[in-house]
Order: structure tokens, then sequence, then C-alpha cells
């Protein structure tokens, strides 16, 4: 629909087939819904009269009725030389013999009137026709020919292809519309050859006033061949049968007539309103199936021909559409991947109708769609597994070291993570008195269940505060508040959870006792000062920590604190005071630092 309303991809129409309809408007004139036989017998007279080149009878003339009838028909037929009318056939994939019920005289009247065609390859899918039910054959005797008016349609209910040559009694028939075909170009059957699959090719075809040249007219392995239809049914001209009919009661009006006929070719069938010759086809649902035949003649008169890629060059772009598909997923992000996915199927269908519009080339859509459609979706979900198996490892790792809230806000956006930065953040150590010394008398076993139930206990304290673990030192502990979350009253959060852990290593200590442990007391150190913080290592391992000359002082602050106490950095005072209590511990040095730190020792009692 969309070609047939552009001009310039508009197939071409010269007038030479037109349509005589038998329609509601010629019923009225006619005064009757029956046309008789030596009504169609004048109308045979009078196109013949106005000098056209072939008459093409959309209908099937069956059995004889009265002789004088018959006779009216068969000698308006005769005379005219060029009228053609139809027969049909089952068609199938065998080829049978006729059935004992086809009167003899059919079964003769076929059997000499095949067509010996050449044929080159297999021609086995050709469709065979079986059931012929023909026109009378005193009448198909007085025709020019007779043509099969069988057809197929697609699975999908819709005709967009005719077959042209069928099997028939060790032989080919012809439908209507090529039958008249190669008569009008001149082609005799011994100059046909079919190659199934391919083409049909008509030797020497010569358009009259035209020189000779060879048609290829494109076929599928059935021998059909795809329409190229000029657009809805009234794109052709159509004349009403009634005024053909009386056309021939006034000379001047004949030869009116024949001014506007003389040379084309005439489709005449019944289109009126009850008529169940109607099909879906690409251009209309509700098609006259004589148009059809109008359209073939049109088509191979024109060489306007629709030609389609083989399965194998179906399937070969479906795995290049596969391929682009699995190249596009290695180098995009799923986002990025998924545009550029639909982009490539866009320009593929962009692809089609350009080639369609401009060389008749019909290229499948839908399945190199679908089969780059069935590869994204299942690179997505392999993709969306295997992320999530290395979001979920990922999330168990950033677990042992950040808050389960800024580890979701990891997972979401793990730039919070990759850059390194230079800021103001609290660090803190934390040390088991003599925890060394006690070891040595109890089995690893047990050593390592008491190590994993403290850093448990005072993990979870740090995780309650938002801090975040560095690295576990032996028994010591290294945590820092402030990032990758911002916290701006990280040092008050960095004490509170160094006093909560206190009091937590003090339950541990009751508990152990009560176990045949040994007792706990940690000693604590808090900084606050400028570090660089961020992931660092090699690619195989990477830390997310910090450095710093504030990071040396925090550790130097939990060597020098007491036993079971916090010793925090004048810096760290200011930010927590006055929140939080604390006395005047004294000064130490700090190797690099000239001036002596003055430190502060937590009341956390």
């Amino acid at each position: 629909m969309i070609r047939s309303s552009i001009g310039a991809f508009k197939p071409p129409y010269d007038g030479t087939v037109v349509h005589i309809d038998l329609n509601d408007t010629s019923i009225q004139q006619l005064k009757t819904y029956y046309v008789s036989r030596p009504q169609y017998g004048r109308v045979i007279r009078n196109l013949a009269a106005m000098n056209v080149a072939a008459q093409a009878y959309d209908l099937i003339f069956a059995a004889g009725t009265n002789q004088a009838d018959d006779q009216a028909i068969i000698g308006a037929a005769r005379e005219a030389r060029n009228v053609y009318f139809g027969m049909a056939f089952t068609l199938g994939s065998r080829s049978e013999p006729p059935s004992r019920r086809t009167a003899p005289e059919i079964r003769e009247y076929i059997d000499r009137t095949v067509w010996a065609v050449k044929v080159e390859g297999n021609g086995r899918d050709l469709y065979a026709g079986t059931n012929p039910l023909i026109t009378f054959p005193p009448l198909a005797e007085a025709s020019k020919g007779i043509g099969f008016i069988s057809l197929k349609t697609d699975r999908d209910g819709v005709i967009r292809r005719v077959p042209l040559l069928v099997r028939c009694e060790g032989g080919f028939y012809p439908s209507l519309p090529f039958r008249l075909v190669c008569d009008y170009l001149a082609v005799r059957p011994e100059k046909i050859t079919i190659k199934p699959g391919s083409y049909i090719r008509l030797e020497n075809a010569r358009v009259p006033a035209g020189p000779a040249r060879d048609f290829y007219i494109p076929i599928d392995s059935n021998g059909s061949m795809i329409i190229n239809f000029i657009g809805p049914w009234g794109e052709m001209r159509h004349y009403n049968f009634d005024r053909i009919l009386s056309a021939s009661e006034d000379r001047d009006t004949l030869e009116m007539w024949k001014e506007e006929l003389s040379g084309k070719i005439a489709v005449v069938s019944d289109v009126s309103t009850g008529a169940t010759d109607l099909g879906a086809v690409p251009v209309d649902i509700d098609f006259p199936l004589s148009g059809l035949h109008a359209n073939v003649i049109q088509t191979i008169l024109s060489r306007a021909f629709l030609s389609e890629v083989s399965p194998a060059g179906v399937f070969a772009i479906e795995l290049a559409m596969a391929a682009l598909i699995l190249l596009l997923s290695t180098r995009f992000s799923p986002v990025v991947f998924t545009g550029a996915a639909g982009l490539l199927f866009i320009c593929y269908g962009a692809s089609a109708l350009a080639l369609f519009l401009r060389y008749g080339l019909m290229l499948n859509i839908v399945r190199p769609v679908l089969s780059g459609a069935s590869v994204a979706s299942l690179l997505m979900v392999l993709r969306y597994f295997r992320d999530s198996k290395e979001k979920e490892a990922l999330r168990r790792s950033f677990e042992s070291y950040f808050p389960p809230s800024v580890v979701k806000k990891i997972l979401a956006d793990p730039a919070m993570i990759s850059r390194g930065q230079r800021k103001e953040l609290t660090i803190l150590f934390s040390d088991i008195k003599d925890f060394t010394a006690h070891s040595s008398t109890y089995s690893p076993d047990r050593i390592r269940g008491f190590l994993n139930d403290y850093f448990e206990t005072m993990v979870e304290v740090v995780f309650n505060y938002e801090g975040t673990v560095d690295k576990y030192i032996g028994d010591g502990l290294m945590v820092f508040f402030g990032d990758p979350e911002p916290t701006p009253d990280h040092a008050l959060r960095a004490v509170r959870a160094a006093i909560e852990m206190q009091k937590k290593a003090r339950e541990l200590s009751l508990k152990w006792a009560g176990e045949g442990g040994f007792p706990v007391h940690v000693r604590i150190g808090i900084n606050t000062g400028e570090v660089v913080v961020g992931n660092m290592g090699s690619s195989r391992r990477l830390s997310y920590t910090v450095l710093g000359s504030a990071v040396n002082l925090a550790k130097r602050l939990e060597s020098s604190a007491p036993v079971d106490g916090i010793l925090i950095s004048q810096r760290t005072r200011d930010l927590v005071s006055p929140s939080i209590p604390t006395r005047f511990s004294g000064e130490i040095r700090v190797k690099g630092v000239e001036v002596p730190v003055r430190t502060y020792e937590v009341a956390s009692e």
C-alpha cells in the first residue's frame, strides 16, 4: 500500500491490461442477474470488433446448456480467435492419473493440450494439477486456449503469488494469464524453459512493435511467481460489461470503443455484490480475484518482477544478524547494547524496504529480526545471570567492609569507590592486649573461634555507626568513618562506636571466662585528619583503604592507649566536644611529626 501510493516507486501501468466488469451497475442496466451465453457471445464479438488483443474470461463454462445458446458463444469465440477461458485443478504435490469419473472427452482434451516445456533441474516440488474441471470441450476447442485459475494462499491466508505452470499428464499446463501472455509474446511451449526455484525463461519473446528478447520470470520451487500488484482494485482501467454489450447497437459508439480498446488485453469477470471470488492480497483484504490474472499479465509484460532471497540466503542473513548482535554485546554496556540492537533491527528493516521499493527484492524481515532478538534476549539473560552472580560475590565481599546501607549504594553506583580522593576522615585502630601470649595456650580452632566471635561483635558495632572496615591485622582492627558514604559527624560516630566496642569487649570477656577462655582487654586509638582514600593494590587484588600520616597517628594512639581505654587526638577531641567528655592524657611524639601531639582519654563510663 505504501509503494502504490508513492509515484516514484509505483509499479508501471501503461493501460494495456483492462477490466470488463459485470458489476452491480451492469446488472441494473441488464435488468437481470443472469447473463445468457448469447450475451457473452455478443460481448466476445463486440470486443473482437473493438480490436482487443486478447480476451480472458475468469469464468468456467463447465457444461453445455442448449444447442442454440452454446452455439452463440462457441461461434463468437471461434470467430474472435483471441478468447481464453478458465479451468480448475486441485493443486498438490503429487501427480495422479485422471479419475475414472473424469469424462473421456475431458481427459482426451487435457492429454492433447498439455505443454511440453524444457525443465532444468529438479521439478518434483512443482505443483501437480489433478481433478480437472474445464470449460466444456466444444467451447474450449473454439477458444484460443484455456488455463487454470486455481490459486494457493500463503500461510497467513494472503495471496501473494500464483503458479504459472503445473505438472499434468507427463507435461505441463499453464495458468490462464500465463497462456495468454505466451501467445501475446508469440512464445510457443517449446521455447519455454522452467528452472524450479529460479526462473521461467521465455525465449525470443516479442512485445507487439518491440524487439525480441528473452524474458526471465523469477519463480519459487513450486513454480509460483510473486505478483507485483500495481495497487488496489481501482488502479487499473475498468469498463462496465453492459456498455460493451450494447456498443454494437450503434456504429459510432462501436468505433469510439475501438479507439479506446484497440490492442488492449481485456479481463472479463463477475464482480457484482454477492460474488464469492474474493480474497486477501497485500493491497486489499477483499480483492476480486480476477484482478490477480490482470496483475500477473501486467507484471510479466512490464517485466517489473519481484524476487525474494532464497532460504539459504535468509539463513545467511540470520547468521550475520546473530553475529552482529554477539559483537555488539561484547562492545557495549547492557543499556547501550539494547539501543544498538534496536537500531540494527530498524536499519535492517529500512534496508529491506529500500531494496523492495528500488529493486523489487523482497527480504524476509521477520525471521532475521526474530533471530537477532532471540540472540539478544539470550545474551541479556546470560549477562543478567553473570552480572547477578558477580554482583552477589561483590556484595558479599563489600559486606565484610561496609555497612549494608552503604553496600546498596555502592552496588547501585560502583563509581563511589572507583576513584581516589583526598579528604578528612576519622581512623580507628583497636587491639586485644596480650592476645599473642594467650593464643599459645589454646588450640588453633579455639583461637579461630575466639577471633571470629570477637570480630563479628566489633564489626557489627562499626556498621551500626556506618564505619568502613579497612583491614584485620591479626587480632587488631582498622576502620575509618566518613567514606564512602559522606558523614559530616564521622569523628563523633567513631568515638561512640569505640565506647560501644569497649562495652561489648567487657561482655565478651565475661562470656569467654564462662567458656574457659581468656579475658578480653582492648586498647583503642582514634585520630581525625586528611588522608588519601580509594581502591589500591594490584589488578588481581584491590583493597579499599586509607593512606597518610593521620593513619600512622591513629595507630600510635592505639598503642599508647590505656588498657580498656580510648585515646583520641586533639583534632578528634575538637570535633566531638562537648558531646563526648574527655580528659587530657599527655603528649606523645610521632615519627615524622616535629611537634608533640596532645592526646585525650575518653571517659567511657
